[in-house]
């Protein structure tokens, strides 16, 4: 039974103009170099692939550990017991610190798994690394993790 759960899905605006800048950018060639229609399907294919493998972000808290599954690619198992410490973060700038969203390893050596858009996270500790997680409420996310370490 999970003590804490929240799912964040992608930003629909954003992953709509992500298919629609794909259609556009593969289109281009299939116009120009006529006959090669195959490659504007492929490249459409591909971006819809990329935004449905990582649509969502769920997080679940159980009593002896925190999952982190992004998408259908990534998941990530935290012990509780590991766990150091936990606090609500501000991600200022994604772009300048991690280059973007989703699975990020930041140049202040943080590793971000952030849902686009979402600037409410968690940073977690632990002795091997520093996570940023997104979230919508970081200090209920935080509370519950500490409410386990008591």
């Amino acid at each position: 039974m999970p003590i804490y759960q929240e799912k964040l899905n992608v930003n629909y605006p954003f992953a709509g103009g992500i298919v629609l800048w794909a259609l556009v950018v593969g289109l281009i060639p299939g116009i120009l170099l006529s006959g090669i229609w195959w490659f504007t399907v492929a490249y459409i294919l591909l971006t819809v692939g990329i935004v449905a493998c990582f649509f969502q972000l769920k997080v679940t808290l159980s009593d002896d550990k925190l999952a982190i599954k992004f998408g259908v690619i990534y998941s990530k198992v935290i012990e509780t017991d590991k766990i150091q410490d936990c606090s609500p973060y501000k991600v200022k700038n994604p772009i300048k610190t991690y280059g973007g969203w989703g699975l990020r390893k930041g140049k202040d050596g943080t590793f971000a798994i952030t849902q686009a858009f979402i600037k409410e996270a968690v940073k977690l500790e632990t002795a091997e690394q520093t996570y940023i997680i997104s979230s919508r409420t970081p200090e209920r996310f935080c509370e519950a993790i500490k409410a386990l370490k008591k």
